[in-house]
C-alpha cells in the first residue's frame, strides 16, 4: 500500500486534486468529511463540543452550527486548541481504521487541510501540496463560498504559509490555470510516479539503484526516516544518508527497500532518489 498525504491552503484546489486522484483509482480518505462525521448528531464528539462551547453552537435541527462554532474559535488560539483536542483524535482513529481496511495494492490518499500545521508530513510515503496564488484563492473563495474578500484573506493568512507547505512537498502542483490543465498534471503524477511507486514498494524494488540523495530532498527524507525508525541520528555525507538504528527492516515498507547489492537501502519513489546506510545503534 502507498499512503499519500494531500494538502493545500484554502482555495488552492486540493479537493479538485482529490477528486481526480479518486477517478484514477485512488482511495481517498477525506479528513474534513471525517471531522464532520465525528461530531454528527448523537455522537459523543458533538456532546463534548457542546460541553466545551455551549448550546449556542447547535442549530435548530440539533446538529452542529458550523458558522457559529467557527465564529467562536477563529482568532482564539485557546478555543481552537480545545476544539482540536476533541476532533483530531477521533479523526485520527477513524483514518487509521480506513487505512487498515485498504487492500495491499491500493494507493490511499489522505486529504488533510492542516497536514503541515500538525506535523503529519513524515507519516506518509509522499506528500502532495496544491498551491495557487493568493489572489486566485481569494477569487475562488468569494465566488464558490460566498466569502467577503477580507474574510478570504483572513482565512488564508490563518493557515500555514506557502513556504512551509513547499518545504513539506514531495510533489508541488500549481493550480492557477483551468481544471483541464490541473487534470493533465494530476494524471501525469499518477501514471509516472504514484503507480510505479506503489508497485515498487509492494515488490520491494529500488527505483534508481545507483542514485544518491540530493541535499534538496534530504530534509524530507530524513524526517521520514526519523519517524519510521524513531531516531534523530541521521546525517548526509556524499549523497548517502547515514542512520543509526537497530530496525532496518522497517525501511522497506516505508519506501526504502534494500539495494540489490546489499549495501544499504534505496528509494522506491521514481521522483525522489535516495541511498541510505543503516548502522546499528551500538556500531
Amino acid at each position: 500500500m502507498l499512503l499519500i498525504g494531500l494538502t493545500g491552503g484554502i482555495g488552492a484546489g486540493k479537493s479538485a486534486v482529490a477528486t481526480r486522484l479518486a477517478a484514477r483509482g485512488a482511495t481517498v480518505v477525506d479528513s474534513d468529511r471525517l471531522a464532520r462525521e465525528v461530531v454528527a448528531p448523537g455522537t459523543e464528539g458533538l456532546g463534548e463540543v457542546v460541553a466545551a462551547f455551549g448550546a449556542g453552537v447547535l442549530g435548530a435541527d440539533g446538529g452542529l452550527d458550523r458558522p457559529a462554532l467557527g465564529a467562536r474559535v477563529f482568532g482564539d488560539d485557546s478555543a481552537r486548541r480545545r476544539l482540536e483536542a476533541i476532533i483530531h483524535p477521533r479523526v485520527r482513529r477513524r483514518t487509521a481504521e480506513l487505512v487498515a481496511a485498504a487492500a495491499p495494492d491500493e494507493i490511499v490518499v489522505n486529504d488533510v487541510p492542516l497536514l503541515v500545521e500538525v506535523g503529519l508530513a513524515p507519516t506518509y510515503h509522499l506528500v502532495i501540496v496544491v498551491e495557487a496564488a493568493e489572489a486566485t484563492r481569494v477569487r475562488r473563495l468569494v465566488r464558490d463560498r460566498g466569502m467577503a474578500p477580507e474574510q478570504a484573506h483572513a482565512r488564508i493568512r490563518a493557515q500555514a504559509g506557502d513556504a512551509e507547505r513547499r518545504a513539506a512537498a514531495d510533489s508541488l502542483l500549481r493550480n492557477d490555470s483551468d481544471l483541464d490543465d490541473l487534470h493533465t498534471r494530476v494524471d501525469a503524477l499518477w501514471h509516472e510516479r504514484l503507480v510505479p511507486y506503489e508497485e515498487n514498494v509492494r515488490h520491494q524494488r529500488v527505483s534508481c539503484p545507483g542514485a544518491s540523495t540530493s541535499a534538496q530532498d534530504y530534509p524530507r527524507i530524513a524526517a521520514r526516516l526519523g519517524h519510521v525508525l524513531g531516531t534523530d541520528r541521521l546525517s548526509l555525507d556524499g549523497g548517502v544518508v547515514h542512520v543509526r538504528s537497530d530496525r532496518p527492516e522497517a525501511l522497506g515498507p516505508a519506501g526504502f527497500p534494500p539495494l540489490p547489492d546489499g549495501r544499504g537501502h534505496g528509494s522506491a519513489d521514481p521522483g525522489r532518489p535516495a541511498r541510505v546506510v543503516v548502522t546499528p545503534e551500538g556500531g
